[in-house]
């Protein structure tokens, strides 16, 4: 029998009774015993599609996870990092949490050379639907660039999210 999976970031109005659960108002103080307890309210998910997290350490505002098995190599786990996990550790923590990271994912580092590599790897595609882009500008330590792109609004949206995920600091 076929058995759908509800992911638990796609709205804070899911089945969730009021002030329990996953978006309860309920907070707690930021240890990494408190971090581990948040995401076993996440857990049933990432393992109903292959996954699971661990929690690495917790220090100075920074929470170092391991996506593991499934998760750790799916093209979506920076989005369930971000927009999932990240998302329910900060509305359960607030500003304690600064950063929240993947120990498994290479960081780069933001040069000009690195990004375009990332953009050249996009060009054939981005051409292949009448866009063209060209990297013009940029600044690592404001953790900025500039981009010069003409072609279908949706496709720019594409490109940003896949320059972002390479460069999260962008």
């Amino acid at each position: 029998s076929s058995r759908e999976v509800v992911s638990p970031f796609e709205s804070s109005n899911t089945s969730s009774t009021a002030g329990s659960g996953l978006y309860s108002a309920e907070t707690y103080d930021f240890t990494a015993e408190n971090v581990d307890k948040v995401l076993d309210e996440v857990r049933p998910y990432l393992v109903a599609d292959g996954g699971n997290v661990a929690v690495v350490s917790v220090a100075d505002g920074t929470v170092s996870l391991e996506l593991q098995r499934a998760c750790g190599t799916c093209p979506s786990s920076t989005s369930t990092m971000k927009m999932g996990i990240e998302r329910v550790l900060r509305e359960k923590f607030g500003d304690a949490v600064k950063e929240v990271v993947d120990i498994n994912r290479p960081s780069v580092t933001l040069t000009f050379e690195a990004l375009n590599g990332q953009i050249d790897m996009l060009r054939s595609a981005i051409e292949g639907y009448g866009g063209v882009v060209q990297l013009a500008t940029v600044d690592p330590a404001k953790g900025e660039c500039q981009i010069k792109y003409k072609g279908p609004v949706p496709l720019s949206l594409g490109i940003k999210a896949a320059i972002r995920d390479k460069f999260p600091e962008l």
